[in-house]
């Protein structure tokens, strides 16, 4: 459990066992000539950039891994462009549904690998097609391609099918929680769901981060954040924004490219609780680790964002005037569940009357009783954001209204296991329950 730092597409390590088949990486142009030296046939090969391609598929519909290694492969130089082409069943035209870069220096590493995760539908064909369009010397004794389902365990999804029903179906009787789909457009108090990533506010957004798509709950989080505060009408310029437990993510330049003064924080350096991030490259010690050109000029930048050590268990700032605050998946790291609903009631205290706090953390999706908790990653339950919620809009807050709408799409079905997908990370299991990320937005009583 990772709060911030998540890569794509590319997996060094060992990968669970999960039901695979081997594709043959030259069925669609046989004995033809890869650029890869040692593999492959020796006739002339309709695309002479090819390394591979295998023959057309189909698979069951839901999350396909094409997972591809190069045993005995010796290269310095070349990159390897991997496409995942989709022909409908009777079609004749393919189309590109996936393009991915890798210096192909990836696969000669020990366990050097790299996986390509897509959606499969029904009635559709798939190959995987290798291409270096840049010089290389590249030598292999074999290519390996395969193909895993990584179905999900049944336990787990067994667990999330009663949950729909008996812990995320009845509305109950607060009066904060809606039957509403989650959704961009009007966002409310919410969880991540597969038809959100679809949306145009969605990929307005990644595009404002300069980021590129990936259906990743962490991501997901950004999105939403920025979103809300959009709907919110926080992102003003001169307002004051702080974020806590920042770590190196896009939000302060994204905030500070509105002509917003921000404030970013982080543990301090000297605090044990931030090693383990250090030593990921995901703790914050100076204001420059955020400075990204491409969202926001280094003028601007420079002149409106700040840097400062905060504890989330202990909130010591001398402002209480910000117009808005945030946190993207921290507050679930604070000791305990005790400790990340104070964070959330702590937080208000920094903005003035009728600022807005906006706080993403993690969702126990199949319990609504025993979790995790007093342990350095916690799983909130329904039942411990709503009667938070209740707590504050007794208190005058303005609880953006709460939908605990999963999603309908094949995605939303599928529980990610350990080791978890660098795509369609939506929902994963933990231990002995299913998460995903969820979002909370208060307006503060004014």
């Amino acid at each position: 459990m990772n709060k911030r730092l998540f890569s794509f597409d590319r997996w060094r390590r060992p990968i669970a066992e999960h039901p695979r088949e081997r594709l043959d990486p030259f069925a669609f142009w046989p004995n033809a000539i890869s650029r890869i030296g040692g593999v492959g046939g020796t006739e002339a090969n309709d695309d002479p950039l090819s390394a591979f391609h295998t023959s057309y598929a189909s698979y069951a519909p839901g999350p396909l891994m094409l997972i591809v290694t190069m045993p005995g492969l010796i290269v310095t130089r070349g990159t390897l462009t991997l496409l995942v082409n989709a022909i409908p069943v009777g079609g004749n035209n393919a189309v590109t549904v996936k393009r991915l870069h890798f210096p192909l220096t990836t696969l000669a590493e020990p366990d050097g690998l790299i996986r390509v995760t897509i959606t499969a539908e029904a009635e559709t064909l798939y190959a995987l097609y290798g291409r270096i369009e840049d010089d290389t010397d590249a030598t292999a004794t074999e290519i390996l391609i395969e193909a895993s389902k990584r179905e999900d365990e049944s336990v787990h999804s067994r667990k999330l099918g009663r949950a729909r029903e008996d812990i995320f179906a009845p509305v109950g009787k607060s009066g904060l929680v809606v039957a509403q789909p989650a959704e961009m457009a009007a966002p409310l108090s919410q969880m991540c769901t597969a038809a959100q990533f679809d949306e145009p506010d969605y990929a307005r957004w990644l595009q404002r981060m300069h980021r590129p798509m990936h259906r990743h709950r962490k991501q997901w989080e950004f999105v939403y954040i920025c979103r809300m505060l959009e709907h919110m009408q926080m992102l003003q310029p001169q307002f004051r924004g702080i974020g806590f437990g920042c770590g190196v993510e896009p939000l302060p330049a994204v905030f500070a490219s509105y002509d917003i003064f921000v404030t970013a924080s982080d543990l301090a350096a000297d605090d044990p609780r931030a090693k383990s991030w250090h030593d990921t490259a995901q703790h914050l010690a100076a204001v420059a680790e955020l400075r990204d050109p491409a969202i926001c000029p280094d003028e601007l930048f420079d002149s409106r964002v700040e840097y400062r050590s905060i504890d989330m268990n202990h909130i010591d700032v001398d402002r209480r005037d910000y117009d808005f605050c945030w946190s993207s998946c921290a507050l679930e790291h604070l000791g305990s569940i005790a400790n990340g609903l104070k964070f959330i009631e702590g937080s208000l205290d920094v903005l003035r009357p009728g600022g807005v706090a906006v706080h993403t953390t993690e969702l126990n999706l199949t319990s609504n009783r025993k979790t995790l908790d007093n342990m350095d990653t916690v799983l909130f339950r329904r039942r411990d954001i709503e009667r938070l919620a209740v707590k504050l809009a007794k208190q005058g807050h303005e609880v953006v209204p709460i939908t605990f709408d999963l999603g309908d799409h094949v995605d939303d079905d599928f529980i990610d296991v350990a080791p978890y997908a660098s795509d369609i990370h939506l929902k994963l299991a933990l231990q002995h329950y299913v998460t995903t990320s969820f979002g909370l937005a208060v307006r503060k009583a004014a």
